[in-house]
């Protein structure tokens, strides 16, 4: 009898352990997730191998869609309207912008960025009230390895400052406007940047990594 009673909490607590496994797996990231950004989500200086396919890679069951050009500020802000009418469905809608508008960086830059920011999330919603929308605050730079060229184009310790404040800000508006939020500033190591401002292959898969359990905590 006692034997019965052991084998059938046994039961019961296996029954238990599957219903929360699946509950766990049905409410993982699914579907179509569109990624908009600059060159980092465009993979450059990595040969297109961006954090987004790796995603792609690591979890197939997943339509990651990479909507990322080099160059892009938030200031290039109607970019997203082609990229949303071809993406009407997105499950997801991921917006990882802000670096390229801050050469020099400083506070009238960053409320630009915001405002602009503002306007394409109201975009995402007005496309489909459905879509997930998540806010990237960008990655840091390494000014120690920063390249001649981009050093030239005033990516300095303004920028970087200006990068910090942006996080603030940019988490303060997904409050405010009902959205989700996670912060890149710190994901990539200082040693993985190319050229102090593009992460190299590991720093891409650090963000990838970071990403997709991300978005799986606030999902």
């Amino acid at each position: 009898m006692k034997s019965f009673k052991k084998f059938k909490q046994y039961l019961i607590a296996i029954v238990i352990f599957l219903l929360m496994t699946g509950m766990q797996f049905s409410t993982a990231i699914h579907g179509k997730v569109v990624c908009f950004g600059d060159s980092i989500t465009n993979g450059a200086r990595v040969d297109g191998q961006s954090w987004v396919q790796y995603l792609s890679k690591y979890h197939p069951e997943v339509n990651f869609v990479e909507a990322g050009h080099n160059g892009r500020k938030t200031a290039d802000k109607k970019e997203i309207l082609p990229v949303l009418k071809q993406n009407q469905d997105a499950d997801y809608f991921l917006i990882f912008l802000g670096v390229n508008d801050l050469k020099d960086g400083n506070p009238e830059m960053v409320d630009q960025c915001v405002k602009n920011m503002r306007w394409m999330i109201h975009q995402v919603k007005q496309t489909n009230s459905k879509t997930k929308i998540t806010i990237l605050a960008p990655t840091n730079i390494n000014l120690k390895t920063m390249a001649p060229i981009n050093v030239k184009k005033k990516y300095n310790e303004n920028t970087r400052q200006s990068l910090i404040q942006l996080k603030s800000r940019y988490q303060k508006l997904a409050k405010e406007d009902s959205v989700q939020f996670l912060s890149l500033f710190n994901v990539v190591s200082p040693s993985n940047y190319v050229d102090g401002l593009h992460p190299d292959t590991t720093g891409q898969k650090q963000i990838a990594h970071f990403v997709w359990n991300g978005l799986n905590k606030i999902y």
